[in-house]
């Protein structure tokens, strides 16, 4: 499993950051955690085959997660008409407004062959090449909307996103698979909550690796970078176009 980071960027994107979209390639096939950028035009840069992207995970309908996915979908629908992909999105009411902006933008919208589908709880994801399981976090609950976290396994790896969490860790929501369940890497966000505030955790976390991004404010990149090896395995922060393999 290939993981790249397409976008490594809070709320607001800089002028060498992208707001968050993570890609994963496995056995050819491509999947994508969020698409806050510019995902058409970076696919294409990058020369990916369009036809070998499965699905999107988004993990919450915040406009840095899900920019992208308009002009994804739409080219993919009037344009690129042979690749298939399946884009699963938080909430019915960002749905449904995203289906009528193709629809006026472009005229008409392929739905049957660009699938947008619901997020839940319940949700599980599984082909060939990979399983992604959601957890829901504490970020929106608040505003009484969803928001989930991923567990992707591949190849024999476990992967755990944490998507956003909750400010300042309230609940305890930081995510309880990883404090319970070892995995090979954690990718974590680091926009809503201090270094000290995660430090707790860290300790018990069971991952082999963990990664920050989605890092607000930047100063605290030295922060992090001096938290690596502290609790027995590296911790790191990751910037755009940096890619792992697992």
């Amino acid at each position: 499993m290939k993981i790249t980071f397409l976008g490594t960027s809070h709320g607001v994107p800089a002028a060498d950051r992208y707001c968050s979209c993570t890609m994963l390639e496995v056995n050819g096939a491509h999947y994508f955690i969020d698409a806050g950028a510019p995902l058409i035009d970076l696919l294409l840069r990058r020369h990916v085959d369009l036809d070998s992207v499965r699905t999107i995970f988004t993990t919450h309908f915040h406009s840095d997660h899900v920019d992208g996915l308009v002009s994804f979908a739409g080219l993919c629908s009037w344009y690129f008409k042979t690749t298939s992909p399946r884009i699963y999105v938080t909430e019915q009411k960002g749905m449904d407004a995203m289906k009528a902006l193709l629809e006026t933008a472009i005229g008409s919208f392929d739905g049957e062959r660009v699938r947008f589908e619901m997020m839940t709880p319940d949700t599980l994801y599984e082909d060939e090449n990979i399983r992604v399981t959601p957890f829901p976090t504490q970020h929106l609950a608040g505003a009484g909307r969803p928001a989930y976290s991923y567990l992707v396994e591949a190849e024999g790896k476990k992967v755990f996103f944490s998507g956003d969490l909750s400010v300042h860790l309230e609940k305890k929501d930081f995510p309880a698979y990883v404090l319970n369940n070892e995995v090979d890497l954690m990718i974590c966000e680091m926009a809503h909550f201090t270094v000290d505030e995660v430090t707790p955790y860290l300790e018990k976390c069971r991952a082999n690796q963990v990664l920050f991004n989605h890092v607000f404010p930047l100063a605290k990149l030295a922060q992090i970078d001096a938290l690596d090896g502290r609790f027995g395995y590296p911790i790191h922060t990751v910037n755009d176009n940096d890619e792992i393999e697992l």
